[in-house]
């Protein structure tokens, strides 16, 4: 039984096409979905961490335009916190216009959300199990149409035989090659997957780790509460000096405005009081003022 009979055989051709076939279909796949990560992570690369703020509109139109990423983008700006509301929390204290972010980025951008949910994961999953299932499968096939040709007639017995023996040798080595290339298929497709698809899933997690600072939540609604209680309490103190400040305000207000008037009329009248005594305080007063 020579090689070239091997390979020729249909069955053996047949699991050959179907391993072809599989690691042509895994190659596409993977190739699109390096192109489609490398340009996210060469965008990301580019950006500065003090100016996502300024240019997170443009951010958003990219992530949202490429079909990798526009779904986890629109659950990952959900984990957002935006400047005004750090500013409303920080009571403008130490305020900057940063970004941030209440869950951590690997959270959103994983395996799962970047690559698995954009290829056929689960078929390439099969994939092996499908080529060892063909192994067994035409060496069960071959051996029934072998049994159905024996003839054991006297004249044709031993030739008979010799073919079964064949016959059987070649479809055991049907499940040896279904395995082979079960084997082989896996170490090629772990190759591609972490040459084309994993080490840019990686780098998008490290420039979104990169650009965004973490602050949970919780932590958020703590300094949000702790803020809170300090107005509160300014608000309170406030409340209770503002009589005394209206008060002293009043008479301030009384001192600095009325004094001047009470004292122009004092003087008037002392000038009034003046000129009736000169006058020897005798006709009519009002006559003579007037």
């Amino acid at each position: 039984m020579t090689f070239i009979k091997i390979i020729t055989e249909p069955a053996i051709l047949i699991i050959t096409g179907f391993f072809l076939f599989f690691i042509l279909m895994v190659l596409n796949n993977y190739s699109k979905t390096e192109k489609a990560l490398q340009s996210v992570h060469k965008f990301l690369s580019e950006l500065d961490h003090k100016e996502i703020s300024y240019r997170f509109n443009e951010l958003d139109e990219f992530m949202g335009s490429n079909k990798y990423t526009n779904t986890v983008w629109e659950d990952f700006k959900k984990a957002l916190i935006f400047p005004d509301k750090i500013y409303i929390a920080s009571g403008n204290k130490g305020y900057s216009p940063d970004i941030y972010l209440t869950v951590d980025a690997s959270y959103f951008f994983n395996e799962e959300t970047l690559i698995y949910s954009n290829i056929n994961h689960k078929f390439i999953q099969t994939m092996p199990t499908l080529l060892t299932g063909l192994g067994p499968f035409f060496t069960f096939l071959k051996m029934a149409i072998a049994f159905t040709a024996v003839d054991f007639s006297p004249n044709t017995a031993d030739g008979s035989l010799n073919g079964l023996i064949a016959n059987i040798q070649m479809a055991a080595l049907c499940s040896v090659f279904a395995v082979g290339y079960s084997l082989l298929f896996m170490f090629i497709e772990r190759v591609l997957y972490n040459r084309k698809c994993k080490k840019y899933y990686l780098l998008i997690q490290k420039e979104f780790i990169r650009l965004f600072d973490v602050c949970t939540s919780e932590q958020f609604l703590l300094d949000l509460v702790k803020e809170t209680k300090s107005q509160n309490s300014g608000n309170a103190e406030l409340l209770k000096s503002l009589p005394e400040n209206f008060a002293k305000e009043v008479s301030k207000s009384i001192g600095e405005i009325t004094t001047p008037y009470l004292e122009n009329i004092l003087y008037s009248l002392n000038k009034l009081n003046e000129s009736v005594n000169k006058n020897g305080g005798g006709g009519d007063v009002v006559d003579k003022l007037f």
